[in-house]
């Protein structure tokens, strides 16, 4: 299968400039974030800050899949540095409490680039099935596209049978992803679908966590169409409201990703290495920085 979306991708890589002033933003705003979630965790606008890091690296992730050369050894690049990040970022929290079943967005990532796989090579057979009528081929590409599905929404499942499980970013984060693929050269429609996911995203956390993460209440409040709206209304305060569109601020980041993708100043040249490194680097080093303030 990998094969079969490889030699698909070469025909369809285009020439680019580089990305390396949105890799920088991204790196940039991410510190942002952690440090407020360490050091400041009751201000918001250092968390909201953050928020634009996401996506940005949603949009590589995407592009990086369309253009790379050499498939696999792009994804045994991003799952090596992701078992490297796991050991610094299963402390990452306030508490440094350790829980080695939050992964890091680089394991997303991965999950993610399978899920571009099994999109494309679903799309190419269902083209395959128009041009020769070979039923089989249709039912292989529905079953990829379904697969697909069934992938993304898989964390956010495995979240409610195993205890402390959680994938970073989750199913927002892969459904992020393809639709960054999808709309790659369609920059209204992108800017529409990826609107649209926040909008239900959010939707989605009010049935969550009003659920008490049981399968039963989480369903009834997710056809509750009337409860929902009770739990978003303004009278309850902005608080609340945040609370469940907290990662909506996201949206925002589209600005600098489809403003800034195809520009990128000619003295700024990025290491393809640098923002693995960056990653548990300057985790590690926040951590230690927060336990010498503690210690004193």
């Amino acid at each position: 299968m990998v094969e079969a979306v490889v030699a698909q991708k070469k025909v369809l890589q285009k020439s680019t400039n580089r990305n390396d002033l949105l890799k920088l933003l991204a790196m940039v705003t991410m510190v942002v974030d952690h440090i407020g979630y360490i050091y400041f965790p009751n201000d918001m606008l250092l968390r909201i800050i953050g928020r634009l890091a996401f996506p940005i690296f949603a949009y590589q992730i995407a592009t990086g899949y369309s253009r790379t050369s050499n498939l696999k050894k792009y994804v045994l690049r991003i799952f090596l540095f992701a078992l490297m990040t796991q050991i610094p970022f299963s402390f990452f929290n306030p508490n440094f409490k350790f829980n080695p079943y939050h992964f890091n967005v680089l394991f997303t990532f991965v999950v993610g680039i399978g899920v571009l796989c099994l999109y494309d090579t679903g799309i190419s057979r269902i083209k395959s099935f128009i041009n020769v009528r070979k039923y089989i081929q249709l039912l292989y590409g529905l079953f990829l596209l379904i697969l697909s599905i069934i992938i993304i929404v898989l964390p956010e499942v495995l979240s409610f049978m195993i205890k402390d499980f959680s994938l970073e970013y989750g199913m927002l984060a892969l459904a992020l992803i393809l639709l960054f693929h999808i709309f790659e050269d369609k920059t209204i429609a992108a800017i529409l679908a990826i609107t649209v996911l926040y909008l239900l995203h959010g939707y989605y956390r009010v049935a969550l966590y009003n659920s008490a993460y049981s399968s039963a209440i989480f369903w009834s409040n997710l056809f509750d169409y009337k409860y929902v709206w009770n739990q978003l209304d303004f009278k309850n305060g902005l608080t609340q409201f945040q609370r469940y569109y907290f990662n909506s601020w996201g949206v925002f980041a589209l600005l600098p990703i489809f403003g800034l993708k195809n520009s990128n100043p000619g003295w700024l040249r990025l290491n393809k290495y640098v923002g693995y490194v960056f990653y548990p680097a300057h985790m590690t080093i926040i951590m230690v920085i927060a336990i010498i303030m503690k210690a004193r």
